[in-house]
């Protein structure tokens, strides 16, 4: 008998409650034409979601806190960071601004008209209006060096052209001062600038000049002072030489050319503090351009030919400017110098050099970029910045994913038998995959939001506080691309961390969700894999697969270019990239020791512990493996990466402060364009009387090729078989290396005189021509002993015209090899050229010049020993006054403590900068550790419920999960302090090769320290809030019944 359909019967129960028994598996695809079907019953359940979101919130406020804080550090930290990277460019133009002068090109006389004193100001006007947006952007200036005197320390005489002639009515030269002047002339630089121009143009950065009209001045505050207290309103004399300055004019004037000097009254209207930003001398007057020569046309020489007195005096100004100075305009100038990258901004640069520089004349004039001097000494520096702001942001955001991860896995782990049971009443895979992203979002969404505020709120503090350290004015709002970057992040990081959670729920078995009577802990996995030919696609092997290729092409293809072109920015980031890639693959290869070292941390720290309680723990470490294992390498790189940045970071920081150190040489030292052994000794004995804080002084002299007619030197073994070019002979004082520090030397090899007097002594010996060298010209000239016999060869021009040459020959020996030196370029690695040291009597030989005397080579360095560092700054004071008043003119004066104040600033600003990175690093860990620890709990509430059974006290219980979470931390430390001080070396090692300084490796004690404690805190908070939880439950009956 045929049996007939009943059709009101359910033909397929699973339609209608839509429940997946896993009968049989569903391809991805399959599942995905089948989640776009269903999106239209989907979406409009999307109300209920978010209530559901907001229910869930309710009940699990700490893991909605921690999903909500860890998204708001991201976003708020990817804004910090952006608007770092995005401004860096800036705060380097600032500081190079105030060091260098606001000034983007200088133009002086050189090349064919290097004899000349001035430029002509016209012809730039004539070819370069001010309607130029590119180029109209100039102003003249007259600079030269003259003597300011108070005029009321004078008495006897009426009017200033009295100091030319005595009591006797005789002409006095320079002047009559002595008389009739109780003060002293004060030497100072004079300018002569065009203030609304310079205005124009942005020429100062604190400048508040006003407009000066004829007779008035501007006066430093050292000037002031020194010229006997000058104030505001007191009348000062100007006495000057101008047949430098102004000799185009009086070339047109021959009756003049007797006497170009001038006596000029003039009365203070301001006194300034000094602005490196503005003049290049903390010591400086400042004059009208416009009205300049007719003003010191009134205080020359009385007894001059009136007529062309007064002709010269309406001379135009605009006809001996000693220099020309360019800006870039306003709008075009900061993008102009906003890159890191140094090639970049030398090519924007260079082109708009080269179209100012060829209309006038490549051949007749000399050009200066302040800036771009500047920048190139802290292109390396700049670099690294970005490079390691733009790692930080990776890393973190890594972690945030990881995190997020992990909170999104624990709140499917926690609701394992409430998502059965939803899936039972109807609930698709796809609604329930919509319901986890909109869980998601109801935290990130607020985060993102809030994360965007507290940045800007932060960059407006962060502005305020560079601009009080290095007086830079960043943009009040934070860049868009920092908005851009922090919004694609926060949106994006929830989606990437709910991927590997949303595949735990499409794998779910629904029998076992519904299964409450046993716990989660699975002690033993089987996997059971089909032998053979499989047509399944193996992801993880072509996704390591794909990568590795992927590497190795960029890698290939983006390092010969960065080789080729000189791009830094790009070998940096290469170098960089492989750094962070040794770095994950050290911390993943450590795992394979990660069940050993938790054992060994286990005996080493709970020998003392209770068998049943050790017993305990080491169970609950191999039944969590699996989720401890994500913590650890969480941990594992989190600390490797915090070590890696801050050794990074002092390495470069001190190759910085140790390059500048070790240039100096000493505490204090004064550079001379050149000056004599007399005036050399007359300062040695103030020194020695007036600064006894000064323990010792030596000198340097200019390379022999300066100062004399000398082509080149060179340096051969015999026969010239290798040769080496010398760019620098220079003789030292017999004190020279004893004198400057120590640190700084080291030497290779060295001779018995060298052992019996000192380095630099024995080359003063009875044995001639004795020389140092570095260990780059030793081996370059394949010398084995020192006793190698080398030659020296002086090319002499005989004949400037015919451009012959004649070379003079020495044998030489060198009594000292260095690998490094203070103050003089020394080096081991092989280098093109090099440097060498030797005595004065010798160095008068080598140059073969006759009867030269040793009084005619010229000093160019003196360097001051000062032992005490708080009397560094005073040392150099006085050494400031000394030569002011002695009128030794065109010097400069370093000393350690400006250099110590300069590196102080950015060592205490990024160190803050980094230490704060550490802080929220190891928070995100510990919102993970947190999160792995409550899952685990979570999973053993049977084991707890039964432990209590048993016996077990609470104490023993919370003992059992803190002592794991302390060993999975401790154990994750230990990798990743390994791992961080390995690359970290690596990273020394390679910072040795670059900047050829070889700086000792230095441990951060610190850091270490503040990651072990924090760690170790964070392993005991994030255990024992949710034991404590499951132990204040009414009865172990109710901790039995908990479902997960």
């Amino acid at each position: 008998m045929a049996q007939t359909m009943d059709r009101g019967a359910v033909s397929d129960p699973n339609s209608i409650l839509n429940v997946e028994l896993e009968a049989k598996s569903e391809s991805w695809m399959a599942f995905m034409r089948r989640l776009c079907a269903e999106r239209k019953r989907i979406f409009p359940m999307t109300a209920v979601f978010m209530k559901n979101a907001l229910m869930n919130a309710k009940a699990h406020k700490v893991s909605y806190c921690i999903s909500f804080f860890s998204v708001f550090l991201v976003v708020f930290l990817c804004v910090i960071l952006m608007s770092t990277i995005f401004n860096l460019p800036i705060v380097f133009l600032r500081l190079g601004e105030v060091h260098n002068g606001k000034n983007d090109l200088a133009i002086t006389t050189g090349g064919e008209l290097h004899s000349a004193s001035s430029l002509n100001y016209s012809i730039v006007e004539e070819i370069f209006p001010l309607t130029d947006p590119l180029r109209g952007y100039h102003s003249p200036r007259i600079r030269f060096g003259g003597y300011i005197l108070k005029y009321s320390t004078c008495s006897g005489i009426t009017k200033p052209q009295d100091l030319w002639y005595d009591k006797k009515k005789e002409l006095c030269l320079p002047a009559c001062l002595s008389e009739y002047c109780d003060g002293t002339e004060t030497p100072t630089v004079i300018f002569a600038i065009n203030e609304e121009r310079e205005t124009r143009m942005g020429f100062g950065i604190s400048w508040k000049g006003r407009k000066l009209k004829k007779g008035e001045v501007i006066l430093s505050i050292g000037v002031a002072v020194a010229a006997n207290n000058t104030r505001v309103g007191d009348t000062v004399l100007l006495l000057a030489s101008l047949g430098n300055p102004l000799h185009e004019f009086f070339k047109s004037y021959p009756s003049l050319i007797r006497n170009t000097r001038t006596i000029v009254p003039l009365k203070v209207v301001e006194i300034v503090v000094p602005d490196r930003s503005k003049f290049d001398s903390d010591d400086f007057v400042v004059l009208d351009y416009d009205t300049f020569v007719s003003m010191v046309s009134e205080g020359l020489f009385p007894k001059h030919d009136q007529e062309d007195v007064k002709k010269f005096g309406e001379s135009n100004p605009k006809s001996c400017a000693t220099s020309i100075h360019f800006n870039l305009g306003p709008s075009e100038r900061t993008n102009t110098y906003k890159t890191t990258d140094y090639a970049t901004v030398r090519l924007r640069i260079s082109s708009w050099v080269s179209s100012i520089a060829e209309p006038l004349g490549f051949n007749q004039i000399t050009v200066n970029t302040p800036i771009l001097n500047f920048l190139y000494t802290v292109r390396f520096f700049s670099l690294f910045v970005e490079l390691i702001v733009s790692i930080i942001l990776l890393s973190l955001a890594f972690l945030s994913i990881m995190l997020i991860y992990s909170l999104l896995n624990l709140s499917i782990e926690n609701q394992v038998y409430e998502l059965g049971v939803r899936r039972m009443i109807g609930f698709s895979r796809g609604t329930l995959v919509f319901m986890l992203f909109v869980n998601a979002y109801a935290f990130t969404i607020p985060a993102w939001i809030l994360g965007l505020i507290a940045g800007q709120v932060v960059f407006l503090g962060l502005r305020s506080v560079l601009r009080d350290i290095i007086g830079v004015n960043l943009p009040y709002i934070v860049p868009g691309q920092a908005f851009g970057w922090a919004t694609l992040l926060g949106l994006l990081l929830p989606l990437f961390g709910a991927l590997l959670p949303v595949i735990n729920l499409l794998r779910q078995n629904l029998p076992e969700a519904l299964n409450a009577s046993r716990g989660r802990n699975v002690g033993v996995i089987y996997k059971i894999e089909r032998g053979g030919y499989s047509r399944s696609v193996n992801y993880m092997v072509f996704g390591i697969g794909t990568a590795f290729a992927v590497f190795g092409f960029l890698l290939h293809y983006f390092f010969p270019i960065g080789l080729m072109h000189m791009r830094l920015g790009l070998l940096f980031y290469i170098f960089f990239g492989i750094l962070i890639g040794m770095l994950a693959g050290m911390v993943l290869l450590s795992l394979n020791f990660e069940r050993t070292l938790q054992t060994v941390s286990s005996y080493i720290f709970f020998f003392w512990e209770s068998a049943a309680v050790f017993r305990a723990f080491q169970n609950c470490l191999v039944a969590h493996r699996k989720r401890n294992r994500k913590t650890t390498l969480m941990y594992a790189f989190s600390l490797g990466f915090i070590i890696f940045i801050t050794i990074a970071f002092q390495v470069q920081l001190r190759s910085f402060q140790y390059g500048i150190r070790r240039s100096m040489g000493a505490e204090v030292v004064v550079d001379f364009e050149g000056l004599d052994l007399f005036t050399f000794s007359r300062m040695s004995h103030f020194i020695k009387a007036a600064l006894p804080q000064v323990s010792a002084v030596t000198y340097l002299s200019h390379t022999v090729t300066a100062d004399f007619n000398i082509q080149n030197v060179s340096l051969y073994s015999p026969g010239r078989y290798q040769g080496v070019f010398i760019n620098s002979l220079v003789a030292i004082s017999p004190n020279y290396l004893d004198a400057l520090n120590k640190d700084f030397l080291l030497v290779k090899k060295y001779n018995k005189e060298s052992r019996k007097y000192s380095i630099s002594g024995a080359v003063y010996t009875e044995k001639r021509n004795q020389i140092i060298v570095s260990s780059s010209v030793f081996s370059t000239l394949q010398s084995s002993s020192l006793e190698d016999p080398e030659m020296l060869v002086t090319a002499i021009m005989t004949d400037a015209k015919e451009r012959s040459v004649e070379n003079v020959r020495h044998a030489v020996k060198p009594s000292a090899v260095l690998d490094a030196a203070p103050q003089v370029s020394m080096t081991k690695f092989r280098e093109m050229d090099g440097v060498v040291l030797t005595s004065y009597p010798s160095l008068t030989r080598f140059s073969g010049v006759e009867y030269l005397s040793v009084r005619s080579i010229k000093i160019s360095t003196v360097s001051l020993r000062v032992p005490d560092s708080r009397y560094v700054n005073y040392v150099s004071r006085v050494i400031e006054k000394y030569l002011r008043r002695r009128r030794i003119t065109k010097t400069s004066v370093r000393d350690d403590g400006r250099t110590a104040q300069y590196l102080g600033i950015a060592d205490r600003t990024l160190g803050f900068f980094f230490i704060f990175v550490q802080v929220v690093t190891l928070a995100i860990c510990f919102f993970s550790l947190l999160s792995s620890m409550t899952a685990n709990i979570s999973e053993s509430t049977k084991e707890i419920g039964i432990y209590r059974c048993i016996g077990m006290t609470r104490f023993q219980i919370y003992r059992i999960f803190i002592w794991e979470s302390f060993v999975v931390v401790i154990a994750s430390g230990i990798v990743g302090i390994i791992v961080g001080l390995t690359i970290g070396y690596s990273m020394q090692l390679q910072n040795y090769l670059f900047t050829q300084l070889e700086i000792p490796f230095a441990l951060p004690y610190t850091q270490l320290l503040i990651v072990l404690f924090m760690a170790i805190g964070a392993a005991l908070l994030a255990s024992y809030p949710p034991v404590a939880f499951l132990l204040h439950l009414p009865s172990i009956t109710h901790i039995l019944r908990r479902t997960t």
